[in-house]
């Protein structure tokens, strides 16, 4: 039985960061290392480069690399009023999955959208429902910021 070829790993161990960075740990910068092993799966399809060492270094440069030319942009981006989220705001959002706990991150179904959450610091609500309407206040580094609705 043959395996994956070194560049077809590569394009998978890319994507797998990238989703993880998206659905499960956003902000964590693992979106680098993806961008990095997706470089390497196109250095090994173009014949740059080969042997394990050479991957791995070029791995590790192209990592290094791709976070020095994004982070700036992408930190500028998640922080900005320009970043595209003002439209959340006033929105109604259902609670999906678990109750909403005040100071833990939850979840809300947005326009057929699942997105991350949190209760807002000013909300008097120390636990909000699943399958409960909230309205989003805010949008804070990719995060919603939502509050019960009255």
């Amino acid at each position: 039985m043959t395996g994956l070829p070194p560049n077809a790993i590569w394009f998978i161990a890319g994507a797998l960061l990238i989703s993880i960075e998206i659905f499960l740990v956003p902000g964590a910068g693992i979106l680098f290392a993806g961008l990095g092993a997706i470089t390497v799966g196109g250095a090994l399809m173009a014949g740059w480069i080969d042997g394990t060492s050479g991957q791995f270094i070029l791995f590790f440069l192209s990592t290094a690399l791709w976070a020095a030319a994004l982070w700036k942009p992408l930190k500028k981006l998640m922080n900005s009023d320009e970043s595209g989220y003002s439209d959340f705001v006033g929105q109604t959002a259902v609670v999906y999955g678990e109750p909403l706990e005040k100071g833990k991150r939850g979840q809300v179904k947005w326009s057929g959208t699942i997105m991350n959450c949190e209760i807002a610091p000013n909300e008097n609500a120390e636990k909000i429902l699943s399958g409960a309407e909230v309205t989003i206040i805010e949008v804070s580094k990719g995060i919603l910021l939502v509050k019960r609705n009255s």
